[in-house]
């Protein structure tokens, strides 16, 4: 009987066509809702997961036969790891494969926050011309606060090279990284001197809400403030607060707390509608890390790591 896999989200051929020729049996149920897994892991031997589905104890429970859990992308906080290992499942996960689209993204996001231009093209739209108001800040020259100088926010400090900035990079878990453009910072400092801050945090109990009321209030720079981690770092509504008493001089969003837009409470509703009445505020809908090559590179970095390539 062959090794049976299954795949729970969305993924590139080669993920598939290689578990083939290597003899698994392919489940692919991209749309499987929790329930319907936990009926059927019982014979399989591999898992693929993206940032949908929890994997607990009770569905790991289920998994008699289950060997290895492989995550697209980066961030484990759906899986219970411990309580995997415990039962002798192999868990990787891929971010090596998507950290080089996440730090083009968070570029992509500031130049576009700092140069006014989703916000002009939107009033052009409504067939408005204005240059004044939509003056540029140019990145050449600033500070550029990275929290969490992991894979994303190395890929990150990697494609602002080419801009004249420094780099303050604050991380509890890594030491030893400064170079001529990234310096060690603490918090306070990249709260005191930062122009940018972008977060590249993951999600745990210490990072739940990192960004919230008491962080924005201690900026004294005014920064630009990213975030295309986990949408639980940060308080949407502190985001909020933070345009509204001018804290922040813009905020690019990838990710949000709640990101089913169609399972809004009100004031969830009231929340997201106050921040995109702001022009210098800018969302998109968990995309950074979902290139075309990435999406074949995160394959290609979880069958490495379980030697199957």
């Amino acid at each position: 009987m062959a090794l049976q896999v299954i795949i729970t989200a969305p993924v590139h051929d080669f993920l598939i066509n290689t578990l083939k020729e290597k003899g698994y049996e392919i489940i692919y149920v991209s749309a499987i809702q929790y329930n319907e897994l936990a009926d059927i892991i019982a014979n399989a031997t591999g898992l693929i997961v993206t940032t949908r589905l929890k994997v607990d104890a009770a569905l790991l429970n289920k998994a008699t036969k289950l060997k290895w859990i492989a995550r697209l992308g980066s961030g484990m906080e759906l899986i219970d790891t411990e309580y995997a290992a415990s039962k002798g499942i192999t868990c990787v996960s891929s971010p090596e494969g998507n950290c080089t689209t996440v730090g083009e993204h968070a570029l992509g996001l500031l130049l576009s926050l700092m140069n006014r231009i989703h916000s002009a093209y939107t009033e052009i739209q409504r067939g408005a011309w204005i240059r004044d108001k939509n003056r540029a800040d140019e990145l050449t020259g600033k500070k550029v606060g990275i929290i969490g100088l992991g894979n994303t926010g190395a890929a990150f400090a990697k494609v602002l090279s080419g801009f004249d900035v420094t780099v303050l990079a604050h991380d509890i878990y890594r030491n030893n990284f400064e170079t001529n453009q990234i310096q060690s910072a603490s918090l306070e400092r990249i709260q005191k001197e930062a122009d940018v801050i972008s977060l590249h945090l993951p999600l745990t109990t210490l990072t739940h809400h990192y960004a919230n009321d008491a962080f924005f209030e201690a900026l004294e720079r005014k920064p630009y403030f990213i975030s295309t981690c986990r949408g639980q770092v940060s308080s949407t509504v502190s985001v909020l607060k933070a345009l509204q008493n001018q804290q922040i001089r813009g905020a690019g969003l990838d990710v949000m707390e709640n990101e089913q837009l169609a399972n809004y409470s009100p004031s969830e509703k009231a929340t997201l509608d106050g921040l995109m009445a702001f022009s210098n505020f800018i969302a998109t809908p968990h995309i950074a890390g979902y290139s075309q090559e990435a999406y074949q590179r995160m394959a290609r970095v979880v069958l490495e790591k379980l030697a199957i390539i």
